[in-house]
């Protein structure tokens, strides 16, 4: 029967030697897990010690007859390398982070790292309000951890745990010109000291660039450069030094909250020099006004104000060559807004206040990124942008504050202010629309507005005031309206109401007439309302309304129903004092001139006769009167109080007679 192989590991097996192979070479064979058993050497004894062992479970109770040896070639042993331990493997992992920047921080994958003195890494940012950096969360956008500085003498980052005010001392050590007063203006900007220090710092850096050596006069094509102009650019450069070190006049200083934000400046861009301010930073300029034109690059001229708030740019007059070259015109230098320009106004985060008045608007201007804007002034503008959608793209339209878009005569259609219910100032003055604006006295529309202008517009209705309790002025002039808006008291609109150049004919009795009020140009024929004209004037000191001059230059304007006997004689006066017509003829525009118009001719023959008659000296200051006075009424008035001033025989006494009072009631 045969013979069953063991069921063990390895064991020797004996076969005859082959012809091509060494009669005694040996040849491990691999057991269960593939290694090798032993060493070659102890191979055949331990393994017949194995054979031999009856308690060996591993095998049968059926032991083979023999063992088989197989002799293998001689070999050379291959020996493991030796174990290595794992500082074989570290690597300083300082080695292979970035070097540090001008600031002693480490950028990874775009964030920004500080090595702190423990050996670890902190995610840092710029705190925008302070510049100093703050720890943060990968999830957040602004820092919200505590403040770190830096070491100057190890170089790593350590948290404050002290907040120490700015001094007197500390911002002179850096900028040894400024006097206490200039001093106390900068600390009541940064009084932390570590946030004083950082900007103290960066102005001393960038101060040599604004050095007197680097004044040029930029040259623009077609702009002659007036002496003025020279002066000017002078003046300029010397305040940009200023507002550099956070210095300038009081009347150009930016308070909010009664505390100095910042400063103003007005910029000249014809006489702007661009070329040499492209590495500074005006940190103190929050509201910037710019006029005139100048190739600017956007990208850097923004740059150069980070913290702008409130921007206008306007056009100015230049003087340039003409076609040829001898001669010289003045014209309008309108700024070109395009859509790069727009879109780094949109980069300005600060921004609130945006006025571009007289400018040209490219295609792709937009304001729909501008989250903050609180006004929005775009008036007399030119180009092909729909300003109804812009305005409609405001991205916050509850935070506007003011809209102007006045002399826009192409807009036609009013804007939709339904929304927009913090709005304060409201001006579309000629801006060709004929219908009141959607929401204007709505609930959800601006109920707290105090400036409206709707003037200029074929409006033919007036809007009503009854829900707009705060408003302070009101233009309906030139509307095409015929009669007052409703909602008018004596509170409301506070200041200004201006009806000129419309179609009323009479003045409700309600209506209070006080200072503020403008009628004038609208055909008031009302005895009634005529007569409280002239008592509004006396109690006001203003002429609320005026009608139309007289077109008669002569003598026949003042002879009506004077007695026939009179005639001549007027006229005889008339011809020595002739060169006083042009000036009484003002008289005819009073509510005097319409109903009490005999009255007014006996005041006017008394005045030309007293002139006649007058000294030069008088008639000097009676002229000067006369040319100096724009109300007519009030002229008369005044030349009448100075008659009496210089004539004590007319002190007491009229210089007309009283017109007989009407009868109050029967007897």
């Amino acid at each position: 029967m045969p013979v069953k192989p063991p069921r063990g590991g390895a064991t020797r097996v004996e076969v005859p030697a082959s012809p091509n192979r060494s009669a005694d070479a040996d040849q491990p064979l691999p057991g269960q897990s593939g290694r090798r058993s032993v060493d070659s050497s102890s191979t055949q004894d331990n393994l017949q010690s194995r054979a031999g062992t009856s308690s060996d479970s591993n095998f049968d109770e059926v032991r083979p007859v023999a063992a088989v040896l197989v002799h293998a070639s001689p070999t050379e042993v291959l020996r493991p390398p030796p174990l290595l331990s794992l500082d074989d493997y570290a690597t300083n992992a300082r080695a292979i982070l970035p070097q540090l920047n001008e600031d002693g921080l480490r950028v990874i994958s775009r964030r920004t790292y500080a090595d702190l003195a423990n050996g670890d890494l902190v995610l840092v940012a710029a705190d925008p309000a302070t510049g100093l950096y703050r720890a943060r969360r990968p999830s957040e956008l602004r820092p919200s951890g505590p403040v770190l500085l830096r070491n100057p003498e190890s170089g790593l980052w350590y948290a404050r745990e002290v907040v120490e005010p700015a001094t007197r001392v500390l911002v002179k050590k850096h900028l040894p010109e400024v006097d206490d007063l200039e001093a106390d203006a900068f600390i009541a900007r940064f009084d932390d000291k570590d946030v004083a220090e950082l900007e103290l710092r960066r102005i001393q850096l960038g101060l040599p660039q604004l050095n007197s050596k680097h004044v040029s006069m930029p040259t623009h094509q077609n702009h002659v450069v007036q002496s003025h102009e020279v002066t000017e650019a002078f003046g300029m450069w010397h305040t940009l030094r200023q507002l550099y070190q956070w210095q300038g006049p009081p009347d150009q200083r930016v308070y909010s909250d009664g505390q100095l934000s910042g400063f103003k400046l007005d910029i000249n861009l014809t006489l702007w020099p661009v070329d040499k301010l492209l590495s500074l930073n005006f940190k103190s300029v929050v509201s910037l006004d710019l006029r005139g034109y100048a190739p600017l690059a956007p990208e850097v001229f923004f740059a150069q104000f980070p913290n702008i708030e409130s921007l206008t740019v306007t056009s100015q007059s230049i003087t340039r060559r003409s076609f040829s070259a001898s001669i010289y015109e003045n014209a309008d230098s309108r700024f070109s807004i395009h859509q790069g320009f727009a879109e780094h106004l949109t980069g300005l985060h600060n921004l609130r206040v945006l006025n571009l008045q007289d400018c040209d608007l490219h295609a792709g201007f937009s304001v729909s990124g501008m989250s903050r804007l609180e006004e929005l002034g775009l008036g007399n503008t030119q180009g092909h942008v729909d300003l109804l959608a812009m305005v409609n793209e405001l991205p916050n339209p509850s935070r506007l504050r003011v809209l102007d878009l006045h002399q826009n005569d192409y807009l036609q259609a009013a804007p939709d202010v339904t929304r927009m219910t913090e709005l304060r100032v409201l001006d579309l003055t000629k801006t060709g629309i004929n219908r009141l604006p959607a929401g204007l006295g709505a609930d959800n529309g601006p109920i707290n507005l105090e400036v409206l202008r709707l003037g200029d517009n074929a409006l033919a209705d007036a809007p009503s005031l009854k829900a707009m309790t705060g408003l302070q002025e009101l233009d309906l002039s030139n509307a095409r309206l015929d009669r007052f808006p409703e909602g008018i008291t004596s509170e409301v609109p506070a200041k200004v109401l201006n009806l000129a150049n419309n179609r009323i004919s009479v003045i409700p009795e309600f209506v209070e007439l006080r200072a503020g009020f403008n009628l004038i140009g609208n055909p008031i024929t009302d005895p009634a309302s005529l007569r409280r004209l002239i008592h509004a004037r006396i109690k006001t000191g203003t002429d609320i309304w005026l009608g139309t001059e007289s077109n008669d230059t002569t003598a026949f304007l003042w002879l009506k129903h004077v007695p026939a006997e009179q005639v001549a004689q007027k006229l005889e006066l008339w011809e020595h004092v002739a060169r006083l017509a042009g000036l009484i003829r003002k008289l005819s525009r009073t509510p005097e001139f319409h109903v009490e118009r005999p009255l007014l001719q006996r005041r006017v023959w008394s005045l030309l006769e007293i002139y006649h008659r007058a000294d030069q000296e008088e008639k000097n200051r009676l002229i000067r009167i006369m040319t100096g006075e724009q109300s007519p009424g009030k002229m008369l008035e005044r030349l009448e109080d100075e008659i009496r001033k210089y004539d004590g025989g007319r002190q007491h006494q009229p210089l007309h007679h009283l017109p007989k009072r009407p009868r109050l009631g029967s007897e």
